[in-house]
């Protein structure tokens, strides 16, 4: 399943941010040569050497400064050397925990998530058809998503891996989508709380004395929270530890902000052991003006703390050429080290004239 069509079941897209105080000095005026572009370019599986060299191109002639690019290994053995023949930096996007339609993980039934109303999301999707989410706290299911980060890193050329859907399935949407699903989720529904498998209990009991089922409102229960934020950010830094042994890259696109981050999906991105992140600040998503590009960048900033770049990510559908201007704008007076867009696909010739005179 690509993720343009999940973006359109979706409605508009998944991410967005937070308001944030200042930024750190060294991070506040970036230098034209230093802020860089990114693009997602996706349908990798299905693409021919021809096509991946006339995109590459054009990005170049864009400036951009690197590509996250989708498909196996197969599709990386052609689009790799093309993005390293031309100076860009190639990331293969890869999604983690949501494996829609992944026959290896289901040969693997007891490995999928359950909601807090004993549903397995992959017998009873949340939302949409293809939300498949993995357990992330399973030893067999980290194993067999780190097997296989290993092996796409071992790409012969690739500068690293950008990790997507690396989180639980959103436990609350982001406000701009409850009118889509005829939801209003002003509290955390069992249908859409993961995960409460046997392993996921168990193990926190073991840790915490109790049961999460066994307390009268779950969601309230700030050690369980932390809990589920831990095994993800364990998932994560594993994944780094293997990828970097490879020397290769670790990214990830997240959720807009730290604090949005953990309460919608459980992601504590700014904890993760990345060399720099993608953050999806996609406002319409959370019913904010554009505005909400320069807080959330500044809010992501301000929790990293200088310790790896930032590259503030945007959706271009529906976009205008003003609209990527001021995108553009907002993320350079917030401190950010670059954009990335999502995606090639949606690069109109009108926004390619406004890419060129960044």
């Amino acid at each position: 399943m690509k993720k343009r069509q999940f973006i359109k079941n979706m409605g508009l897209v998944t991410g967005a941010a937070m308001i944030a105080p200042s930024v750190l000095t060294s991070c506040s005026s970036p230098e034209v040569d230093s802020f860089k572009l990114w693009a997602w370019v996706g349908n990798g599986a299905n693409k021919t050497k021809d096509e991946w060299e006339a995109q590459f191109n054009r990005l170049k002639s864009l400036g951009f400064h690197g590509v996250l690019a989708g498909g196996g290994k197969e599709a990386l053995n052609i689009s790799v050397p093309l993005a390293n023949s031309l100076g860009l930096e190639i990331h293969s996007w890869q999604w983690v925990m949501n494996r829609p339609g992944n026959e290896e993980a289901q040969a693997h039934p007891e490995w999928y998530a359950v909601s807090r109303e004993g549903n397995s999301s992959l017998d009873v999707n949340p939302y949409v058809g293809y939300y498949q989410w993995l357990c992330p706290s399973k030893p067999e299911v980290q194993d067999w998503i780190v097997k296989g980060m290993k092996n796409i890193a071992s790409v012969e050329g690739l500068s690293g891996v950008q990790l997507d859907y690396v989180r639980y399935c959103d436990v609350i949407l982001p406000r701009g989508l409850w009118e889509k699903y005829d939801l209003v989720q002003d509290h955390e529904m069992p249908q859409f709380d993961f995960c409460y498998c046997n392993t996921c209990r168990s193990k926190f009991k073991s840790e915490s004395g109790y049961d999460p089922l066994e307390l009268e409102d779950p969601s309230q229960d700030e050690a369980w929270r932390q809990f589920r934020y831990d095994s993800i950010t364990n998932l994560v830094n594993r994944i780094a530890d293997e990828v970097h042994a490879m020397d290769r890259q670790l990214s990830a696109s997240v959720f807009a902000t730290p604090k949005l981050a953990r309460k919608l999906v459980r992601q504590a991105w700014d904890e993760w052991n990345l060399d720099f992140v993608f953050p999806m600040i996609y406002y319409q998503f959370y019913d904010e003006s554009i505005e909400f590009v320069k807080s959330g960048t500044q809010e992501g900033l301000d929790a990293l703390n200088g310790t790896k770049p930032l590259y503030t990510a945007q959706y271009l559908h529906d976009k205008t050429p003003q609209d990527v201007r001021e995108m553009v704008k907002l993320t350079k007076e917030a401190g950010a080290q670059g954009l990335a867009f999502y995606d090639y696909g949606l690069i109109t010739p009108e926004i390619e004239q406004v890419l060129a005179e960044i």
